[in-house]
């Protein structure tokens, strides 16, 4: 009987020893890392794409002012486009193997509501998932085209339902304009 009670003892101890080292090891190799190494990036503003070597193409929407599901009104701006990058020793590489990122600028008047999202129509077209902050939507398109289509969908005023079951209002069709940077 004690050899099985120091067995268990022992498993236990060891267990302990393995969680401590890990919490002493883990933030170590976190903090000698790179944080940026592989991570993919966006620019916040067209100039700043321009700036990082990027092509910027300009979409124009076909429509620019939204009533909203919730009562508040929704303007949209010029599109822009950048190839994606991502992060090697420290230097934003581009690639365009990893789509594009197609910023959609907004204002609305509570910058912090979140009862709206834009949507790529051609979901096969889609590299990643959407990114949206408080004054811009990116999407990630694989490839770009003359006339990109982008749904608005809106949370559902149901509170029961909200965004289980979002409703899209519109199909905003954005129209190349202009290409800079080739």
């Amino acid at each position: 009987m004690l050899n099985v009670y120091s067995k268990s003892v022992s498993k236990l101890l060891a267990k302990r020893e393995k969680y401590i080292l890990l919490c002493f090891i883990f933030p170590l190799t976190l903090a000698s890392c790179d944080n940026s190494e592989g991570l993919f990036g966006h620019s916040e503003t067209k100039e700043q794409a321009k700036a990082n070597g990027s092509t910027v193409i300009e979409y124009v929407p076909d429509k620019v002012t939204f009533d909203l599901l919730d009562g508040t009104q929704m303007k949209i701006d010029t599109a822009w486009t950048e190839v994606s990058f991502t992060y090697h020793n420290g230097n934003e590489i581009l690639d365009s193997a990893y789509g594009f990122h197609f910023g959609i600028p907004f204002k609305i008047k509570d910058e912090k509501s979140f009862t709206f999202n834009f949507q790529l129509l051609d979901t096969t077209n889609r590299v990643f998932t959407n990114g949206r902050g408080r004054k811009i939507c990116y999407l990630c398109p694989r490839t770009l085209h003359d006339t990109m289509k982008i749904i608005l969908e809106q949370k559902t005023p149901d509170t029961s339902i909200g965004w289980l079951k979002p409703i899209i209002t519109d199909t905003i069709i954005f129209t190349r304009i202009n290409v800079n940077g080739l």
